[in-house]
Order: structure tokens, then C-alpha cells, then sequence
């Protein structure tokens, strides 16, 4: 099988790590705008040729993967579309759908379009940031023609199956919806709250300092890319729009709760809130933002991180950042660590609590 992206950020370069690490394409052709980051695939064997642009290199590819920002997605499938033979399945990956589907079926193809979005991520960017386990257990969501060609649906399906994803067909105002209310709407609302917090804050820095985990984990999606979620908020604008007004009707709400010290209701707000964040399990509904972490109660020493950090690369885990809480506020210790996966989540907090640590995991 040849497999072509176009764009390696996150998921353009999760796309090929993840093809390279389980074998999944003899064949792999990349094109990415700045062609350092190309060159730098090609070096580490993720991709087998480096396109400079969209040609001829993407001629006999089975499926094409379009990782790049939803406003540009319909240019590059009528360039490829032009190139491609008739057995190609052209996807993207992009957070809205409605706009590039209703592009896409304007256009007179010989090939297959299937509109795609992977519920997975990271508020990183960039193809260093990708990973070959970005895909595990995250829905996928595909949002293919009525006519689309079964064949050629199912040859998408594996191959996201094989990824590691849960392909799920949806249609396309249903998932931009969806995603206004799950996804978009977060963000804006992290973002938000980041501006807030910059605009109160004294000469003194004080609320930057102390900054909480429980601060930094509601607004981490903020470090996101302001380049892909201008085009994600441009091309979703009606759905945000909706969902902002209920948020502001709970806003409202909440405040006259407050006005009243009204502390049944206030109970029963946050109670709501509670269970239904409970009842939620990320290996079922996949996550957008998955976060493998454990915190650790350690002294405040010199070297207690590079020993941490040195048992755990012992037994060959790969730690995606670590560092010292300068908040206790709702931790449970000193040391935060965060992995890539579940699995070396879970294999250091066995090692360290036989290690004698006490370790809970976040």
C-alpha cells in the first residue's frame, strides 16, 4: 500500500510514525510546507520520499491523509485530484466537516473524498510533537457520501483500524455539532479564561505564580495552535455561536443562584456537574486531549528528579515532561510526571510504588 500526507504536524506525523512503527504502508510520500520538516521524516525513515510540492509523487497512493488547516483542505484536493487515479481515497482530518464536505461535492472527482476528523491531539504542535500512539482507542470519525464507494470506505476504515482508532461514520452537521459543543467551544472558553486571568493580574504576577494544577489542566488546550483555531472558529462559527449562548444562559443562571446564596442550588450545580463528569471514561469515548499522568510525594531536594527520572529510563518509559508542584491546591503530591501512553503511565506508578513512593495516578 502507498500512503501519501500532506502536512506533518501532529496528525500528519502521527499518521506516518504510527504507519512506520506497525508497517502499515510499504510506501509512504509526504509533502509538508516547510520542507526541513520533510527532510527531517526522511531522515528518520517515518517517510520513504519528500514531496516539494503537490505533484506527481502522490500519483499512485491508495489513501491521502490532508493534515492541514480546514480552509485549505479543498484546494489540495483539487490539486491531488488532478493527479490521483480513480481507486485513490483522498480523507482529511480536519475539526469541521459541513464546509469541506459541501466544497468537496462541487467538485467533478474521479476519485474518493471522504471527510475525516480524529478525535485526538495534543495543545502541542508540530511534527516533533507527533507520536505513533496518538490514535489508540480515540474515536475517528468519518463522514463519507451516500454514494460513496464501500470498497473504498472500508479500505479508510482498516486502515484507522489499524492505526489504533474507532472509525465511527457520522453525518457531517451532526459532527460539527457535536465537536461546537465538546471541542470548540472548550477552547474558546480556555482561552478565555487565560485572558482573563492576564488581564486581572497585578504588576506582582501573583495569580501567574500561583496558578494551580487545577488552573493549568482546565485551560492546557489555551497552548494550542492560534493559526489551526482561527480556521476551526471561522469555518464553525454558527455552531460556536449557539453553544455560547446556552453557556451564557448557564452563566446567567448560576449568577442569580449566587445572588440569592442559595446553597441548595448551588449544592445540586456543582453535584450535576459532578456525576456527569464521573460517568465519563476515556477509554470509551476517546478523549481529545488525552493526559497520562501520576503525581508523586517527594521532598523538595536537590536530585530528586534525576533520580525519578533516571529509574524510569532504566525500564526503557519515555516521559513526555515532569516537574515540581509549586501548588498543592487539589495535588495529591510534589511531582508531576506526564507520559506519552497509558501503558508507561501505568508501568511507573508499579515502579515507583515498589520503589516505596506514594503515587497517585491523575
Amino acid at each position: 500500500m502507498k500512503i501519501g500526507v500532506i502536512g506533518l504536524g501532529i496528525i500528519g506525523g502521527s499518521i506516518v510514525k504510527a504507519a512506520n512503527k506497525k508497517g502499515l504502508a510499504e510506501y509512504v510520500v509526504a509533502y509538508n510546507r516547510n520542507p526541513e520538516v520533510t527532510e527531517q521524516a526522511l531522515s528518520e525513515g517515518t517517510i520513504h520520499e519528500a514531496a516539494y510540492e503537490i505533484n506527481d509523487s502522490f500519483r499512485d497512493c491508495d489513501i491521502i491523509f490532508i493534515c492541514v488547516p480546514v480552509d485549505i483542505v479543498p484546494l489540495c484536493v483539487q490539486k491531488l485530484s488532478a493527479i490521483v487515479g480513480s481507486e485513490c481515497v483522498i480523507t482529511d482530518v480536519g475539526s469541521t466537516k459541513v464546509n469541506v464536505v459541501n466544497a468537496v461535492r462541487e467538485m467533478p472527482l474521479a476519485c474518493t473524498f471522504i471527510g475525516g476528523h480524529p478525535m485526538a491531539g495534543s495543545e502541542s504542535t508540530g511534527y516533533n510533537a507527533a507520536r505513533h500512539t496518538l490514535f489508540e482507542n480515540a474515536y475517528y470519525v468519518l463522514t463519507p457520501f451516500s454514494d460513496t464507494n464501500k470498497a473504498h470506505l472500508n479500505r479508510l476504515i482498516d486502515f484507522i483500524t489499524a492505526l489504533g482508532g474507532l472509525p465511527v461514520i457520522v453525518e457531517p452537521t451532526v459532527h460539527d455539532y457535536v465537536t461546537a459543543a465538546i471541542s470548540h467551544v472548550p477552547h474558546v472558553l480556555a482561552s478565555a479564561i487565560v485572558n482573563m486571568i492576564k488581564k486581572l493580574d497585578g504588576d506582582d504576577k501573583l495569580m501567574h505564580t500561583l496558578a494551580a494544577g487545577g488552573f493549568k489542566d482546565l485551560t492546557r488546550i489555551a497552548s494550542s495552535s492560534p493559526v489551526i483555531w482561527e480556521s476551526i472558529c471561522l469555518a464553525n462559527s454558527g455552531n460556536i455561536l449557539k453553544i455560547l449562548s446556552e453557556f451564557e444562559e448557564v452563566i446567567r443562571s448560576f449568577k442569580e443562584i449566587l445572588r440569592k446564596k442559595d446553597s441548595g442550588a448551588l449544592t445540586d450545580f456543582f453535584g450535576s456537574a459532578k456525576e456527569y463528569r464521573d460517568s465519563f471514561s476515556e477509554r470509551k469515548i476517546g478523549s481529545l486531549i488525552k493526559s497520562y499522568d501520576i503525581v508523586v510525594d517527594v521532598e523538595d531536594q536537590p536530585g530528586v528528579i534525576a533520580s525519578i527520572a533516571g529509574e524510569l529510563s532504566s525500564y526503557g518509559i519515555n516521559i513526555k515532561n515532569i516537574g515540581i508542584i509549586n501548588s498543592r491546591e487539589m495535588e495529591g503530591g510534589a511531582l508531576e510526571i506526564c507520559f506519552y501512553d497509558r501503558e508507561s503511565q501505568q508501568s511507573s506508578y508499579r515502579i515507583l510504588k515498589s520503589l516505596g513512593y506514594s503515587v497517585k495516578i491523575k
